[in-house]
Protein backbone atom coordinates (compact mmCIF):
# COMPACT_ATOMS: atom_id res chain seq x y z
CA UNK A 1 0.00 0.00 0.00
CA UNK A 2 1.17 3.49 -0.81
CA UNK A 3 0.86 5.74 2.27
CA UNK A 4 1.26 9.53 2.31
CA UNK A 5 0.65 12.45 4.64
CA UNK A 6 -1.32 15.57 3.61
CA UNK A 7 -1.56 18.88 5.46
CA UNK A 8 -4.02 21.70 4.80
CA UNK A 9 -5.88 24.47 6.59
CA UNK A 10 -9.28 22.75 6.32
CA UNK A 11 -10.54 19.20 6.21
CA UNK A 12 -12.04 19.79 2.76
CA UNK A 13 -8.73 21.01 1.35
CA UNK A 14 -6.86 18.05 2.83
CA UNK A 15 -9.30 15.51 1.39
CA UNK A 16 -9.17 17.18 -2.01
CA UNK A 17 -5.39 16.74 -1.91
CA UNK A 18 -5.83 13.06 -1.07
CA UNK A 19 -8.34 12.52 -3.87
CA UNK A 20 -6.28 14.41 -6.42
CA UNK A 21 -3.10 12.53 -5.58
CA UNK A 22 -4.27 9.01 -4.73
CA UNK A 23 -7.61 8.82 -6.50
CA UNK A 24 -11.07 7.69 -5.36
CA UNK A 25 -9.82 4.39 -3.92
CA UNK A 26 -7.84 6.21 -1.23
CA UNK A 27 -8.46 5.18 2.37
CA UNK A 28 -8.22 7.63 5.29
CA UNK A 29 -5.98 5.97 7.88
CA UNK A 30 -5.71 8.73 10.46
CA UNK A 31 -6.65 12.38 11.05
CA UNK A 32 -5.22 14.96 13.38
CA UNK A 33 -5.36 18.66 14.23
CA UNK A 34 -2.33 20.70 15.29
CA UNK A 35 -1.30 24.29 15.87
CA UNK A 36 1.17 25.99 13.55
CA UNK A 37 3.09 29.25 13.79
CA UNK A 38 2.21 32.04 16.18
CA UNK A 39 4.15 34.18 18.61
CA UNK A 40 4.26 33.57 22.37
CA UNK A 41 1.12 31.46 22.09
CA UNK A 42 -0.79 33.97 20.00
CA UNK A 43 -1.80 34.03 16.32
CA UNK A 44 -1.49 30.28 15.93
CA UNK A 45 -3.26 28.58 13.05
CA UNK A 46 -5.08 25.24 13.32
CA UNK A 47 -3.99 22.83 10.61
CA UNK A 48 -5.43 19.51 9.50
CA UNK A 49 -3.27 16.47 8.88
CA UNK A 50 -4.50 13.36 7.08
CA UNK A 51 -2.63 10.12 6.58
CA UNK A 52 -4.06 8.23 3.62
CA UNK A 53 -3.19 5.16 1.66
CA UNK A 54 -4.08 3.34 -1.52
CA UNK A 55 -3.36 -0.07 -2.94
CA UNK A 56 -0.66 0.22 -5.56
CA UNK A 57 -2.38 -0.73 -8.74
CA UNK A 58 -3.04 0.86 -12.04
CA UNK A 59 -5.72 3.49 -11.69
CA UNK A 60 -7.87 4.60 -14.55
CA UNK A 61 -9.46 8.03 -14.48
CA UNK A 62 -12.43 8.87 -16.63
CA UNK A 63 -12.25 12.43 -17.72
CA UNK A 64 -15.41 14.38 -18.41
CA UNK A 65 -17.61 11.75 -16.80
CA UNK A 66 -20.43 13.48 -14.91
CA UNK A 67 -21.51 10.39 -12.98
CA UNK A 68 -17.95 9.78 -11.83
CA UNK A 69 -17.64 13.39 -10.68
CA UNK A 70 -20.92 13.27 -8.76
CA UNK A 71 -19.85 10.08 -7.03
CA UNK A 72 -16.58 11.72 -6.04
CA UNK A 73 -18.44 14.68 -4.54
CA UNK A 74 -20.82 12.44 -2.59
CA UNK A 75 -17.95 10.35 -1.27
CA UNK A 76 -16.20 13.52 -0.19
CA UNK A 77 -19.28 14.85 1.59
CA UNK A 78 -19.83 11.57 3.44
CA UNK A 79 -16.20 11.39 4.49
CA UNK A 80 -16.19 14.95 5.79
CA UNK A 81 -19.46 14.37 7.67
CA UNK A 82 -18.21 11.23 9.41
CA UNK A 83 -14.89 12.79 10.39
CA UNK A 84 -16.65 15.93 11.58
CA UNK A 85 -18.99 13.84 13.77
CA UNK A 86 -16.04 11.98 15.22
CA UNK A 87 -14.26 15.22 16.10
CA UNK A 88 -17.42 16.71 17.56
CA UNK A 89 -17.82 13.71 19.85
CA UNK A 90 -14.19 13.84 20.90
CA UNK A 91 -14.49 17.54 21.66
CA UNK A 92 -17.81 17.09 23.47
CA UNK A 93 -16.56 14.22 25.61
CA UNK A 94 -13.26 15.92 26.45
CA UNK A 95 -15.10 18.72 28.27
CA UNK A 96 -17.25 16.44 30.44
CA UNK A 97 -16.62 15.74 34.10
CA UNK A 98 -16.13 12.17 35.19
CA UNK A 99 -19.75 11.97 36.40
CA UNK A 100 -21.22 13.40 33.18
CA UNK A 101 -19.01 11.15 31.08
CA UNK A 102 -20.31 8.15 32.99
CA UNK A 103 -23.89 9.28 32.31
CA UNK A 104 -23.11 9.70 28.61
CA UNK A 105 -21.60 6.21 28.44
CA UNK A 106 -24.65 4.79 30.25
CA UNK A 107 -26.96 6.45 27.73
CA UNK A 108 -24.87 4.99 24.95
CA UNK A 109 -25.15 1.50 26.42
CA UNK A 110 -28.91 1.95 26.75
CA UNK A 111 -29.01 3.01 23.06
CA UNK A 112 -30.42 6.47 23.68
CA UNK A 113 -30.26 8.57 20.51
CA UNK A 114 -26.86 10.29 20.49
CA UNK A 115 -28.21 13.82 20.01
CA UNK A 116 -30.77 13.31 22.76
CA UNK A 117 -28.08 12.01 25.10
CA UNK A 118 -25.93 15.07 24.42
CA UNK A 119 -28.93 17.32 24.96
CA UNK A 120 -29.66 15.88 28.40
CA UNK A 121 -25.99 16.15 29.37
CA UNK A 122 -25.88 19.80 28.26
CA UNK A 123 -28.97 20.66 30.31
CA UNK A 124 -27.43 19.14 33.43
CA UNK A 125 -24.06 20.74 32.70
CA UNK A 126 -25.57 24.21 32.29
CA UNK A 127 -27.25 23.97 35.70
CA UNK A 128 -25.19 24.33 38.82
CA UNK A 129 -24.44 20.76 39.83
CA UNK A 130 -24.66 20.18 43.57
CA UNK A 131 -22.26 17.43 44.70
CA UNK A 132 -24.14 14.24 45.43
CA UNK A 133 -27.32 15.38 43.67
CA UNK A 134 -26.48 14.71 40.04
CA UNK A 135 -28.66 11.56 40.05
CA UNK A 136 -31.71 13.49 41.18
CA UNK A 137 -31.02 16.23 38.63
CA UNK A 138 -30.77 13.64 35.86
CA UNK A 139 -34.03 12.03 37.00
CA UNK A 140 -35.75 15.40 37.00
CA UNK A 141 -34.59 16.19 33.46
CA UNK A 142 -35.69 12.80 32.13
CA UNK A 143 -39.05 12.88 33.91
CA UNK A 144 -39.83 16.31 32.53
CA UNK A 145 -39.01 15.08 29.02
CA UNK A 146 -41.13 11.92 29.34
CA UNK A 147 -44.04 13.89 30.76
CA UNK A 148 -47.03 12.77 32.77
CA UNK A 149 -48.76 9.55 31.81
CA UNK A 150 -52.30 9.87 30.48
CA UNK A 151 -54.41 6.97 31.65
CA UNK A 152 -57.83 5.90 30.42
CA UNK A 153 -60.33 8.10 32.18
CA UNK A 154 -63.79 6.79 33.06
CA UNK A 155 -66.16 9.58 33.93
CA UNK A 156 -69.95 9.71 33.67
CA UNK A 157 -69.95 9.10 29.91
CA UNK A 158 -69.24 5.83 28.15
CA UNK A 159 -65.70 5.53 26.79
CA UNK A 160 -64.77 3.50 23.71
CA UNK A 161 -61.07 2.71 23.36
CA UNK A 162 -59.39 1.08 20.35
CA UNK A 163 -56.05 -0.71 20.51
CA UNK A 164 -53.69 -1.18 17.55
CA UNK A 165 -50.18 -2.40 16.94
CA UNK A 166 -48.00 -4.87 15.07
CA UNK A 167 -48.54 -8.62 15.26
CA UNK A 168 -47.10 -10.16 18.42
CA UNK A 169 -46.94 -6.94 20.42
CA UNK A 170 -49.26 -8.36 23.10
CA UNK A 171 -52.51 -6.51 22.39
CA UNK A 172 -54.95 -9.21 23.50
CA UNK A 173 -53.19 -9.91 26.80
CA UNK A 174 -52.81 -6.19 27.54
CA UNK A 175 -56.49 -5.54 26.83
CA UNK A 176 -57.38 -8.37 29.22
CA UNK A 177 -55.20 -6.76 31.90
CA UNK A 178 -56.93 -3.42 31.42
CA UNK A 179 -60.36 -5.05 31.51
CA UNK A 180 -59.49 -6.85 34.74
CA UNK A 181 -58.09 -3.68 36.29
CA UNK A 182 -61.14 -1.54 35.56
CA UNK A 183 -63.57 -4.32 36.52
CA UNK A 184 -61.94 -5.65 39.67
CA UNK A 185 -59.98 -2.66 40.98
CA UNK A 186 -62.20 0.26 39.94
CA UNK A 187 -65.60 -1.42 39.88
CA UNK A 188 -66.45 -0.31 36.35
CA UNK A 189 -68.75 -2.05 33.89
CA UNK A 190 -66.53 -3.18 31.06
CA UNK A 191 -67.29 -4.84 27.73
CA UNK A 192 -64.88 -6.33 25.21
CA UNK A 193 -65.14 -6.31 21.42
CA UNK A 194 -62.74 -8.13 19.14
CA UNK A 195 -62.38 -7.49 15.44
CA UNK A 196 -59.46 -9.89 15.18
CA UNK A 197 -61.29 -12.60 13.27
CA UNK A 198 -58.21 -13.49 11.22
CA UNK A 199 -56.91 -15.69 14.02
CA UNK A 200 -59.36 -18.07 15.67
CA UNK A 201 -56.98 -18.43 18.61
CA UNK A 202 -57.20 -14.68 19.28
CA UNK A 203 -60.97 -14.82 19.79
CA UNK A 204 -60.66 -17.92 21.98
CA UNK A 205 -57.93 -16.28 24.06
CA UNK A 206 -59.99 -13.17 24.71
CA UNK A 207 -63.08 -15.31 25.40
CA UNK A 208 -61.14 -17.18 28.08
CA UNK A 209 -60.14 -13.91 29.75
CA UNK A 210 -63.68 -12.51 29.54
CA UNK A 211 -65.07 -15.67 31.19
CA UNK A 212 -62.55 -15.42 34.03
CA UNK A 213 -63.24 -11.72 34.60
CA UNK A 214 -66.96 -12.32 34.06
CA UNK A 215 -67.51 -9.62 31.45
CA UNK A 216 -69.14 -9.91 28.00
CA UNK A 217 -67.24 -10.34 24.75
CA UNK A 218 -68.66 -9.49 21.32
CA UNK A 219 -67.16 -10.33 17.94
CA UNK A 220 -67.46 -7.83 15.08
CA UNK A 221 -66.72 -9.41 11.72
CA UNK A 222 -66.92 -6.16 9.78
CA UNK A 223 -67.33 -2.42 10.06
CA UNK A 224 -71.12 -2.55 9.98
CA UNK A 225 -71.30 -4.97 12.91
CA UNK A 226 -68.91 -2.81 14.95
CA UNK A 227 -71.01 0.30 14.28
CA UNK A 228 -74.18 -1.53 15.32
CA UNK A 229 -72.60 -2.76 18.54
CA UNK A 230 -71.28 0.63 19.63
CA UNK A 231 -74.14 2.88 18.49
CA UNK A 232 -77.08 0.64 19.38
CA UNK A 233 -76.55 -2.69 21.18
CA UNK A 234 -74.02 -1.51 23.77
CA UNK A 235 -74.70 2.22 23.91
CA UNK A 236 -74.77 3.61 27.46
CA UNK A 237 -74.78 0.12 28.98
CA UNK A 238 -71.11 0.08 29.97
CA UNK A 239 -68.59 2.49 31.40
CA UNK A 240 -65.85 1.21 29.14
CA UNK A 241 -65.73 -0.63 25.82
CA UNK A 242 -62.33 -2.00 24.81
CA UNK A 243 -61.76 -2.96 21.16
CA UNK A 244 -59.12 -5.51 20.17
CA UNK A 245 -57.93 -5.38 16.55
CA UNK A 246 -55.89 -7.69 14.37
CA UNK A 247 -52.16 -7.18 14.38
CA UNK A 248 -50.97 -5.39 11.28
CA UNK A 249 -47.67 -4.85 9.54
CA UNK A 250 -46.60 -1.22 9.59
CA UNK A 251 -45.77 -1.70 5.90
CA UNK A 252 -49.25 -2.91 4.93
CA UNK A 253 -50.99 0.25 3.76
CA UNK A 254 -54.17 -1.62 2.82
CA UNK A 255 -54.56 -3.22 6.26
CA UNK A 256 -53.77 0.07 8.02
CA UNK A 257 -56.37 1.77 5.85
CA UNK A 258 -58.96 -0.82 6.92
CA UNK A 259 -58.07 -0.21 10.56
CA UNK A 260 -58.49 3.53 10.08
CA UNK A 261 -61.93 2.99 8.57
CA UNK A 262 -62.86 0.56 11.34
CA UNK A 263 -61.83 2.84 14.20
CA UNK A 264 -63.68 5.94 13.05
CA UNK A 265 -63.30 8.95 15.31
CA UNK A 266 -67.08 9.21 15.61
CA UNK A 267 -67.01 5.67 17.08
CA UNK A 268 -63.97 5.64 19.35
CA UNK A 269 -62.80 8.16 21.94
CA UNK A 270 -59.15 7.12 22.00
CA UNK A 271 -56.70 4.97 20.05
CA UNK A 272 -53.75 3.46 21.90
CA UNK A 273 -50.76 2.25 19.87
CA UNK A 274 -48.86 -0.62 21.47
CA UNK A 275 -45.12 -0.92 20.94
CA UNK A 276 -42.98 -3.78 22.22
CA UNK A 277 -39.77 -2.60 23.83
CA UNK A 278 -37.94 -5.75 22.77
CA UNK A 279 -38.18 -4.59 19.14
CA UNK A 280 -35.13 -3.11 17.40
CA UNK A 281 -34.97 0.69 17.41
CA UNK A 282 -35.01 1.05 13.63
CA UNK A 283 -38.16 -1.11 13.42
CA UNK A 284 -39.85 0.90 16.19
CA UNK A 285 -39.27 4.06 14.17
CA UNK A 286 -40.96 2.44 11.16
CA UNK A 287 -43.86 1.18 13.30
CA UNK A 288 -44.55 4.68 14.61
CA UNK A 289 -44.35 6.10 11.11
CA UNK A 290 -46.66 3.44 9.62
CA UNK A 291 -49.31 3.58 12.35
CA UNK A 292 -49.35 7.39 12.33
CA UNK A 293 -51.98 6.94 9.59
CA UNK A 294 -54.42 6.05 12.37
CA UNK A 295 -53.51 9.17 14.38
CA UNK A 296 -53.12 7.36 17.74
CA UNK A 297 -53.66 9.38 20.91
CA UNK A 298 -51.48 7.50 23.37
CA UNK A 299 -48.79 4.83 23.56
CA UNK A 300 -48.58 1.60 25.55
CA UNK A 301 -45.14 0.05 26.01
CA UNK A 302 -45.21 -3.74 26.26
CA UNK A 303 -42.73 -6.47 27.18
CA UNK A 304 -40.43 -4.34 29.33
CA UNK A 305 -39.54 -7.59 31.07
CA UNK A 306 -38.08 -9.00 27.85
CA UNK A 307 -35.33 -6.43 27.36
CA UNK A 308 -32.39 -5.01 29.28
CA UNK A 309 -32.00 -1.94 27.06
CA UNK A 310 -34.43 0.91 27.76
CA UNK A 311 -33.16 3.82 25.67
CA UNK A 312 -36.16 3.54 23.37
CA UNK A 313 -38.33 4.88 26.18
CA UNK A 314 -36.76 8.24 25.35
CA UNK A 315 -36.33 7.64 21.61
CA UNK A 316 -40.01 6.73 21.13
CA UNK A 317 -41.09 9.85 22.97
CA UNK A 318 -38.87 11.96 20.75
CA UNK A 319 -40.19 10.40 17.53
CA UNK A 320 -43.91 10.20 18.32
CA UNK A 321 -44.45 13.17 20.64
CA UNK A 322 -47.32 11.14 22.16
CA UNK A 323 -47.98 10.58 25.87
CA UNK A 324 -47.56 7.17 27.45
CA UNK A 325 -50.52 5.53 29.16
CA UNK A 326 -49.50 2.08 30.43
CA UNK A 327 -46.62 -0.41 30.43
CA UNK A 328 -46.67 -4.19 30.71
CA UNK A 329 -43.99 -6.15 32.53
CA UNK A 330 -45.07 -9.77 32.11
CA UNK A 331 -47.87 -12.16 31.10
CA UNK A 332 -49.84 -12.31 34.34
CA UNK A 333 -53.38 -10.91 34.16
CA UNK A 334 -54.04 -8.43 35.69
CA UNK A 335 -50.87 -8.02 37.77
CA UNK A 336 -48.24 -7.20 35.16
CA UNK A 337 -49.71 -3.84 34.19
CA UNK A 338 -48.51 -0.46 35.44
CA UNK A 339 -49.34 3.18 34.82
CA UNK A 340 -46.55 4.64 32.68
CA UNK A 341 -45.46 7.10 35.35
CA UNK A 342 -42.45 9.21 34.39
CA UNK A 343 -40.54 8.28 37.55
CA UNK A 344 -41.09 4.57 36.86
CA UNK A 345 -39.87 4.82 33.26
CA UNK A 346 -36.90 6.91 34.37
CA UNK A 347 -36.02 4.19 36.86
CA UNK A 348 -35.81 1.64 34.04
CA UNK A 349 -33.61 3.96 32.00
CA UNK A 350 -31.18 4.91 34.78
CA UNK A 351 -31.15 1.58 36.60
CA UNK A 352 -27.63 0.63 37.66
CA UNK A 353 -26.32 4.16 37.22
CA UNK A 354 -24.88 5.75 40.37
CA UNK A 355 -22.87 8.95 39.99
Amino acid sequence: MKVKKYVAETMQDAIFKVKADLGPEAIILDTNKFKKGGFLGFFTKTMVEIIAGVEEKKREFKQNNNNFALQEINDLKNMVTEIHKSWQNDEFLSHLSEELLEIYQHFNQQEVNEELAKGFIKVIKENKIVPGEINSQLDAVLQEYIGECQLISTDDSQKVIGFVGPTGVGKTTTIAKLAAHFTLDEGKKVCLITTDTYRIAAVQQLQTYSDIINIPLHVAYNEQELVKLIRFDLKDKYDLILIDTAGSSWKDGIQLGKLKTLLKRELVDEIHLMISLNTRSNIIREVIKGFSLLKPDKLILTKLDETSVYGDIINIKNISKLPYSYITIGQDVPDDLEAARAELLTGYLTGGLNV
